[in-house]
């Protein structure tokens, strides 16, 4: 101990002693009201403890079903408003998708949409965690070009500072394209790929399938990049355990490159996974990638090659879901053989 400290104990004692001595005629008067002081502390701290104790309980306590379904309904009030704020506050603060969750609704500022939730089901809750399935159609009123969308989902919820947030929302199991007077357009995944810009381009690439195993099952475009997703015949949006996906790019060579693909993937699965990764890079535009006990995602391998051609760039992936890739080098020189 110093001799600051040591000084500074001996003159609180003095003063001590010295107050005590000044008021020997007044003691037990001030002991009466030191007592009934101290004891109206003790009462004050004990009940502050139970009302600690009673919060606690009731952060900890099961959701009514309302309370939940006010969530969501708060979450796409803000977003049709497009005020941000009020709808990251619908966000929890925990969760993995929270940064690019912003930037995803700031994107989304430049539309004007009507959006509507229905067939609220609470498919699981606790203390810790409900599940609620949902379905929600979205239909553009003003803004760029925008594909009205009917989609079932699920969104998990979490207590964050005991209020109820949305945690995660799991992958769409079903997307129903809408027309603008909100009927479903019955076109299949050709009759949407014939309308493309790009789509000659990506199936002129010679694609080394077993006949009649695969079929194209989505396709989508915008302005400087496109996506086909093929399937096995056997499978479907709603469950399936394989999936070869090309990505085009045109002039993506000068913007972007190869090596610049990479790096990209690498970091963005990096920053949006929260499951054990193992991201591996190989020469000729290769690399492969494993995920696995993610909050969100299933469970994952993928081989992929990023090539150049005519400075437009291409990404051609095989990915499985729940289950490896036994036959990752037949799959590797089929990727090698696609020019």
């Amino acid at each position: 101990m110093g001799m600051k400290k040591v000084l500074g104990i001996m003159f609180v004692l003095f003063i001590s002693l010295f107050i005590a001595a000044c008021s020997n005629d007044s003691d037990n008067a001030n002991q009466k009201t030191d007592d009934a002081e101290a004891s109206k502390e003790v009462n004050d701290a004990e009940e502050n403890e139970k009302d600690e104790a009673e919060a606690s309980e009731e952060e900890k306590a099961v959701p009514e079903d309302e309370e939940l379904f006010a969530v969501l309904e708060a979450n796409l009030e803000a977003l049709t408003e497009n005020d941000l704020e009020a709808y990251m506050d619908t966000v929890h603060s925990e969760s993995p998708l929270y940064d690019t969750t912003r930037t995803t609704i700031e994107q989304l500022s430049v539309y004007t949409l009507d959006m509507e939730l229905f067939d609220l089901v609470v498919e699981e809750k606790s203390e810790e965690e409900a599940t609620i399935s949902y379905k929600q159609t979205t239909m553009k009123v003003d803004g760029p070009d925008f594909a009205n969308n009917e989609t079932h989902g699920v969104h998990v919820l979490r207590p964050d500072d005991g209020t109820w947030k949305i945690y995660s929302s799991e992958e769409p199991s079903e997307i129903i394209m809408l027309d603008e007077n909100g009927e479903v357009i019955e076109e299949t995944a050709d009759d949407i790929a014939a309308e493309g810009v790009y789509i000659d381009t990506i199936t002129s690439l010679e694609i080394p399938f077993d006949e009649g195993k695969w079929e194209l099952e989505n396709y989508e475009e915008a302005e400087g990049e496109a996506t086909a997703e093929f399937l096995l015949v056997d499978e479907d949006q709603t469950n399936f355990t394989e999936l070869f996906t090309i990505h085009y790019y045109p002039d993506g060579d000068e913007l972007l490159g190869v090596e610049g693909f990479i790096e990209m993937m690498e970091v963005n699965l990096t920053e949006m996974t929260t499951g054990e990764l193992e991201f591996n890079s190989a020469e000729e535009g290769f690399f492969d990638f494993s995920l696995t006990e993610d909050d969100i995602q299933l469970d994952q391998e993928e081989v992929a090659r990023v090539f150049a051609k005519d400075n437009d760039l291409y990404v051609i992936r095989y990915t499985t879901f729940e289950k490896i890739i036994e036959n990752k080098d037949e799959w590797t020189d089929k990727l090698k053989s696609i020019q």
